[in-house]
């Protein structure tokens, strides 16, 4: 059987974006035009959601509400294949995106006391939630980091559909999103939309997103022992080259089979480089722009 050739990631792009943001604390009130879609919960009196806001929005919205609290902020990094392609091929190349980069090596980190550690798939199917240490998931299934209610969540998934409404398939993408509840926000020093304005995304969000691709033994120290227990480790770095291929980081967490302590992840340089660029994106498009003294004629 011909082993197939590994992923180009110069055959997919990457975009960041507000997912959505909601405000609380407000008087109901007419609202500025807005790029995005927004949303008074009739069962949480004084709060606003926006749905996919533009930096103009927001802008907009700090000035209609400057008293008004972040309660929810959830940023989003689309991923979508670089040419339009017929949709079952676009749909193998997206499946393959999800499992063999984002499934086996996503390993975010998370600000102390804003994640419960919680590890799991989603099935809709059977309505569970399902450890993924010993397997990769289905194509359907959501991988999730954290719960709900967590300061802050990331979940990742194949989305087909939005607000329950099936997309054409060109606008078909996998999607790695962090969620950032109150407690998340004020980590990272988020408490109104004017915080937005010189947020540095992605100094600030990229360690939600950031993937891993390999792992080591730490160096030993010399000694007498050193000799012995270097080859020791480079066997066992060896071996578990198997389990990053079948399976990825889940293996060497905890509840995978090759979990063990004090291992070094080896971080992959080429794709966090790319979510980077599109967090870059994003912040520059929230930039502070520097205000500039008007010439005084001569």
């Amino acid at each position: 059987m011909t082993a197939k050739p590994p992923l180009n990631l110069t055959e997919y792009e990457f975009t960041a974006n507000i997912d959505y943001v909601s405000l609380v604390g407000l008087q109901k009130t007419a609202l500025p035009p807005l790029n995005g879609k927004a949303t008074w919960p009739p069962s949480v009196p004084g709060k606003l959601t926006v749905q996919e806001p533009s930096a103009a929005d927001v802008q907009a919205l700090a000035e209609t509400f400057p008293a008004g609290h972040l309660d929810e902020l959830e940023i989003c990094i689309d991923v979508r294949t670089a040419q339009q392609q017929p949709a079952a091929q676009q749909e193998e190349a997206l499946t393959a995106f999800k499992a063999e980069f984002v499934a086996k090596r996503h390993k975010p980190t998370f600000i102390e006391g804003t994640n419960s550690g919680f590890r799991g798939a989603y099935d809709h199917n059977i309505k569970k939630t399902l450890p993924y240490n010993h397997r990769v998931p289905a194509a359907h299934q959501q991988l999730l980091n954290g719960h709900r209610n967590d300061g802050a969540q990331v979940k990742c998934y194949y989305k087909r559909t939005d607000q329950k409404q099936a997309l054409p398939s060109q606008q078909h993408c996998v999607r790695l999103e962090i969620r950032l509840g109150m407690v998340g926000l004020d980590r990272h020093g988020l408490l109104t939309l004017s915080d937005l304005h010189g947020f540095k995304f992605r100094k600030e969000l990229m360690p939600y997103f950031t993937h891993v691709n390999g792992s080591r033994h730490p160096k030993v120290r010399k000694s007498s022992r050193a000799a012995l227990l270097g080859m020791l480790n480079a066997y066992q770095d060896s071996a578990d080259l198997t389990h990053w291929g079948r399976v990825g980081v889940g293996a060497f967490l905890p509840g995978g089979k090759r979990e063990k302590p004090h291992l070094i992840f080896k971080r992959d340089i080429v794709l966090n480089h790319r979510i980077g660029q599109a967090l870059g994106r994003l912040e520059r498009s929230f930039a502070v722009k520097k205000f500039v003294r008007p010439a005084v004629p001569a």
